[in-house]
């Protein structure tokens, strides 16, 4: 009969997608411009049925619509953002398994054509809309939209074919600082998505954030002034990282170290060539000392370094601060940290902690104080007066870390021993 299914029906999307609507046709469509035109025109429409009082039945919410009806355009919009994902995802796939010769392929066409749809006059606008609009859309489309964004941006990074998608991110990177505000803008603000028990939203709008600024280009805008700071950094030390859902805090505190240390201590640094980490270190070294006061006496240490911080809000927080004093580029930011008599106050508090991995951050922190050659009297007088039950305390800290360990085992002597000869 004319209901029967038809022989290997499944091949062609029926048994993902149905048979109503031709939504079937999309695990089928390669042309990506037309795929692009189908998400925006779909994108519009979810929207409506989100915003419709009609819109969300309590059949659309469970996810049990009558087989009978039309598929939703949130259907549509799921279907064609995966199918845009897996022609990306799998172009790679063939242009990877070219070790012999990879550039025979030429500029990765799939990944070309999204780049420069995206980018169109009539398009231009659609990666914000998604953006914005993440925590309106479908679960899974949610993570498309994010993967999407993400592989565009780094799929020059690394990979043995790398230098084939090097045009293609440098395209899209160049699109996001185009209209930065407009993406940077709704991926930080997805962060308050966490209050309407999105945490998904969150760790997608994170996965964005981190993927922008790699990129030297858009470091530097994010960095550029003040007010830029305000706008997309300073949230994450004021509101995200203090979140009590440990995922979006945890989440809040890769962004402040990625963007306090500029990747340093990240894979970021295997990314990128030398010259770029340069340039990356430089700006941050600039912005840290513009807004010294805003960032660390207002903001990263009475927030994070404190004594209501929870473990891994300070931990991470200790490391990012070694990880800040320790590079060459900060020296002025070193130097200013290191002689104040509040911030050594701070350390040495946790330098007490309960916590032992807290105690040994601390003590990265700790030995610049002691290490630095033009202590200021005040800082120096608080070691003077203290360094009898500093040398005590020190010599017992970590014991066990110093026979596995012979770095440590040589600072620990050198600040007992400088602590002393004060």
């Amino acid at each position: 009969s004319d209901s029967a299914p038809k022989p290997f029906e499944w091949l062609s999307g029926g048994l993902f997608f149905g048979k109503k609507g031709g939504i079937e046709s999309v695990d089928s469509e390669k042309d990506v411009n037309s795929l692009l035109s189908g998400i925006q025109d779909n994108l519009v429409g979810a929207l409506l049925e989100v915003q419709s009082s009609s819109g969300v039945t309590e059949e659309a919410a469970s996810g049990t619509e009558d087989s009978g009806k039309e598929p939703s355009q949130s259907k549509f919009l799921a279907a064609r953002l995966a199918r845009l994902r897996f022609l990306l995802y799998d172009e790679r796939r063939s242009t990877s398994s070219q070790q012999d010769n990879p550039l025979r392929w030429g500029t990765p066409s799939v990944a070309l054509a999204t780049v420069q749809g995206l980018s169109s006059s009539n398009l231009q606008g659609l990666t914000p809309k998604l953006i914005e609009n993440l925590q309106a859309l479908p679960f899974e489309s949610r993570k498309h939209v994010a993967a999407i964004f993400n592989y565009l941006l780094v799929c020059g990074f690394e990979g043995s074919d790398r230098d084939l998608y090097i045009p293609v991110m440098n395209g899209f990177r160049d699109y996001v600082a185009m209209l930065f505000e407009e993406i940077v803008k709704p991926i930080v603000a997805g962060y308050d998505s966490c209050g309407k028990g999105s945490t998904d939203v969150v760790l997608h709008c994170g996965s964005m954030y981190r993927s922008c600024f790699r990129h030297v280009a858009l470091y530097r805008q994010l960095v550029a002034t003040t007010e830029r700071v305000e706008q997309y950094v300073f949230p994450f030390l004021d509101k995200y990282a203090l979140l009590p859902n440990f995922d979006v805090s945890s989440d809040a505190m890769e962004n402040l170290k990625l963007v306090m240390t500029a990747g340093s201590d990240s894979s970021n640094n295997m990314m990128l060539d030398e010259n770029s980490q340069r340039e990356l270190a430089e700006l941050a070294a600039a912005f840290l000392t513009r807004d010294y006061e805003a960032v660390w006496d207002q903001r990263f240490n009475p927030k994070l370094l404190s004594a209501d911080a929870n473990y891994m809000t300070k931990r991470v927080a200790l490391q990012i601060l070694s990880t800040v004093l320790l590079t060459r580029s900060n020296y002025a930011v070193m130097i200013r940290y290191v002689n104040s008599r509040i911030n050594l106050v701070i350390v040495m508090k946790l330098l007490r902690d309960t916590s032992p991995h807290i105690t040994l951050d601390a003590f990265h922190v700790f030995k610049v104080f002691v290490a630095n050659p033009s202590k200021i009297p005040e800082v120096e007088k608080i070691l003077r007066d203290n360094s009898q039950k500093l040398c005590s305390y020190l010599e017992t800290l970590h014991q066990d870390k110093e026979a596995s360990d012979q770095q440590f085992a040589d600072e620990k002597k050198l600040i007992i021993a400088t602590i002393r000869g004060l």
